[in-house]
């Protein structure tokens, strides 16, 4: 996880942390990054200057938060996050295709586990990664 935190192209505008004990999802390491890349990689895009990734063990295995200090997530658009080729605010400037969310929670969802938002973190978003444990 703290390998994706360290990445070259990360904005040099940006604080990315990385918190947590080393822990084991029940998951390839491989499909671990496919799952939370997307969600780290929106956070990126719509922070203001910090993220984080905290990692802890939950009562059912894995937990991963991804916490931005961005404009957050519009209140109207928080149920329709997940839907392939929506995006909140297309014209933002911020790019992306809609993809990522649905295309982390599909596989977060294929290995037992589950991605959800977070509505009540304020500022910015939240985004939860439940996984099995390894």
């Amino acid at each position: 996880m703290r390998r994706l935190t360290q990445d070259p192209g990360l904005p040099p505008h940006l604080t990315v942390t990385a918190d947590g004990p080393p822990l084991e999802a029940g998951v390839p390491p491989a499909l671990l990054e496919r799952i939370v890349s997307p969600l780290l990689a929106n956070a990126c895009r719509y922070a203001h200057g910090e993220v984080a990734l905290r990692v802890h063990r939950s009562p059912v295995g894995v937990r991963i938060e991804v916490t931005d200090d961005g404009p957050g997530v519009p209140p109207a658009f928080a149920g329709q996050l997940f839907e392939p080729g929506r995006r909140a605010e297309p014209g933002d400037g911020h790019g992306g295709a809609g993809l990522g969310l649905p295309l982390a929670r599909r596989l977060a969802r294929s290995a037992g586990g589950e991605v959800t938002y977070d509505p009540g973190h304020a500022p910015g978003a939240r985004f939860v990664v439940t996984l099995p444990a390894g």
